[in-house]
């Protein structure tokens, strides 16, 4: 992580240049010369820090040529202080070798190998357990409470970095067998619903993701909404975990002096257009949600109230569900189905695709619970009676949002290079724009499609000693 990210980069002459430090530490100490650690920057050929929302630890690759031993210093548990000076943002990134891979004798005197590395953290995750009842061993059984003590608590994570946690409605009650901190927050996350400051629509679909500004514990809505209120004259607030946004302009290069091209894209790739017959099939849009209770099947259901399991109560439509969701662009943004034809729409709200979610047993459950005022609130949203509310039982329903959120926001998809950014994170928000492939008299107006503001879902700094490059995919859900 980031000691000193505040910092400005040093200036550079081209887009992209930058200048880094790399240092071994064992048992706190930094190895010297003594232990074959010489200036290990000679000897990098090309190096890789990734963040994604989908990955609760920072990675990074660093590639070695070696001609003077430098292998011997690496044993796989190593902590390394890498430094990256570049033209916007300096950063410090403190990390913990895992693995050393790939290694080959290319020449005499020559080896080239590779080493892995993550968060401190991330190693430290494998050798703890969480054990017991959660009213217990958690003061506070709100969600956001549970995953700060999870991740700064000295019994569990013990880290020192920032984390920002996401308020919800959802208190926990449950029992923790041995499992490992980071499935507690991932089993927690999937039961959570977002607390709304203006109240309103049902929302829950949680990830939990660590970037250079600390650990995020945050609903998708709420990451959408943060990216709405990014603006490119907001600098980056290290404390609350907002970032600026950056805007990238699909155009020719070094059509001025260049002072520009740090922020033009050097390349655009499209992955995945949405492919019609395969969202048909998976139930991208369109499906039912069921609920298995494994232990008495008579408490399995289909939704807030089901003994009889009518099928046309507990179908998800992403056309139902869209005005519920937070989406970029706000105001401005419509669902990309409303310009499909009408005979699609027809079989886009035609249900096909069955999805389970595994109950937890509810016989010894009580009416008055830990989770009841949660569970009322959430089954009032779909048409369920809050009396009759149980531990965990809107869980069909949270799932059937979850899964429509993450869908809804493949909709548009954008994979990015451009010149080194340290200041982008996953999870926050970059503006693109690009112009269409159409002209209009001599001018070119931006694509309305592609145009716009997208997440960081990924995030790959890549470079070598002396220039590098972010790569981003990036996704929307609605268009301008």
């Amino acid at each position: 992580m980031s000691t000193n990210q505040e910092q400005r980069g040093v200036d550079r002459v081209n887009a992209g240049d930058i200048s880094v430090k790399i240092s071994v530490f064992r048992e706190g100490e930094e190895l010297g010369k003594k232990q074959g650690a010489y200036n290990l920057v000679a000897f990098l050929r090309a190096w890789e820090v990734y963040e994604s929302i989908e990955s609760g630890t920072i990675e990074a690759t660093f590639f070695f040529e070696d001609t003077a031993g430098i292998s011997n210093i690496f044993t796989g548990s190593e902590e390394i202080k890498f430094v990256v000076s570049g033209s916007v943002i300096k950063r410090t990134y403190i990390l913990r070798s895992y693995n050393i891979n790939s290694r080959q004798r290319i020449k005499q005197t020559t080896e080239v190998f590779v080493v892995n590395c993550c968060s401190d953290e991330f190693v430290k995750n494998e050798v703890t357990n969480v054990f017991g009842n959660s009213s217990i061993i958690f003061e506070n059984n709100e969600a956001s409470g549970i995953v700060k003590k999870l991740v700064t608590n000295n019994s569990y994570l013990g880290s020192r970095k920032k984390i920002f946690a996401e308020e919800t409605l959802t208190k926990h009650a449950f029992v923790a067998c041995n499992w490992r901190p980071l499935d507690t927050i991932y089993w927690v996350a999937n039961r959570s619903v977002r607390k709304k400051k203006s109240g309103g629509d049902f929302q829950n679909g949680f990830t939990f993701y660590e970037n250079a500004l600390g650990y995020h514990f945050k609903s998708l809505d709420n990451m959408i909404d943060l990216i709405n209120e990014q603006e490119p004259t907001k600098k980056t607030d290290f404390n609350k975990g907002t970032s600026r946004l950056y805007e990238y302009i699909y155009s020719p290069k070094k059509t001025d002096d260049g002072s520009r091209d740090q922020f033009k894209i050097d390349t655009i790739v499209f992955p995945e257009e949405r492919n019609f017959l395969m969202g048909l099939r998976h139930g991208a849009w369109t499906g039912f949600s069921m609920g298995i209770d494994p232990v008495d099947v008579t408490n399995s259901k289909m939704g807030a109230e089901s003994p009889d399991l009518p099928l046309d109560k507990y179908t998800y439509k992403t056309t139902e569900m869209w005005k519920t969701m937070s989406h970029l662009g706000g105001k401005k943004a419509v669902n990309p189905i409303a310009k499909v034809g009408s005979d699609y729409k027809t079989l886009i709200d035609a249900p096909k695709r069955m999805r389970y979610a595994v109950l937890p047993n509810q016989n010894f459950d009580v009416k008055k619970n830990v989770v009841q005022e949660t569970v009322s609130t959430v089954s009032q949203f779909f048409g369920g009676k809050p009396e009759s509310a149980k531990n965990y039982e809107a869980l069909v329903e949270m799932q059937a949002y979850a899964w429509l959120r993450q869908e809804s926001l493949k909709n548009t998809q954008l994979q990015i290079s451009v010149p080194g950014n340290l200041d982008l994170y996953a999870g926050s928000g970059v503006k693109v724009i690009m112009p269409t492939t159409q002209k209009s008299g001599d001018k070119i107006k931006d694509d309305k499609r592609f145009s716009g503001r997208y997440m960081i879902v990924t995030i790959a700094h890549k470079g070598t000693p002396d220039t590098m490059s972010s790569e981003m995919l990036l996704m929307k859900d609605a268009i301008l």
